[in-house]
């Protein structure tokens, strides 16, 4: 052994702490009630049943966050200005979720991407085009949204999100 190491073993001492009290209790969420005020949202879920998207904009730190949320990630401030979206959006990243179907026992794949919606600083999940091969899948791959036919001012009224035509290309670089 180094003397390094056993300078470091000689150092440590492990101390005796004596139990100074001890509760009962019951750690089940299901136990808790919580309060969710959804009128908060009210104007996200009225423009989503008008196929628009917004998002809530910090005063404090002007991130954008779609879907909205309580409370800023960065500053703690509550977000109170609602911005406009578009539609479109780029593929941050994906992956495929196997799901059984219960009546059949056939396992399908359905490609699962996180979309950054043009406008804003977050990302949520989402589902592809089912007629999208997974295996095309790229992150920075442009989308747009594809909206349900009868919208009812949820988050499920964007049903999955298209393909869109990438217009980037490669370069030919002359070779050496």
């Amino acid at each position: 052994m180094s003397k390094l190491t056993q300078r470091k073993s000689m150092d440590y001492i492990k101390k005796q702490y004596r139990e100074t009290r001890k509760m009962p209790g019951s750690w089940y969420l299901s136990n808790y009630k919580y309060k969710y005020n959804i009128t908060h949202l009210q104007p996200f879920l009225k423009k989503l049943k008008e196929k628009k998207l917004v998002g809530l904009k910090c005063s404090g730190c002007n991130t954008v966050y779609y879907p909205p949320r309580f409370v800023c990630g960065k500053c703690l401030v509550k977000p109170n200005r609602w911005v406009d979206l578009r539609e479109t959006g780029k593929v941050s990243t994906f992956a495929i979720a196997y799901l059984k179907d219960p009546e059949t026992g056939e396992i399908q794949e359905k490609p699962m991407v996180l979309v950054h919606h043009d406008g804003a600083d977050t990302a949520s999940i989402a589902q592809l085009n089912p007629e999208v091969d997974f295996k095309d899948t790229y992150i920075g791959m442009p989308i747009k949204a594809h909206w349900a036919e009868n919208p009812v001012g949820g988050l499920m009224d964007v049903e999955y999100y298209d393909l869109m035509k990438d217009d980037a290309k490669d370069l030919d670089l002359p070779e050496d």
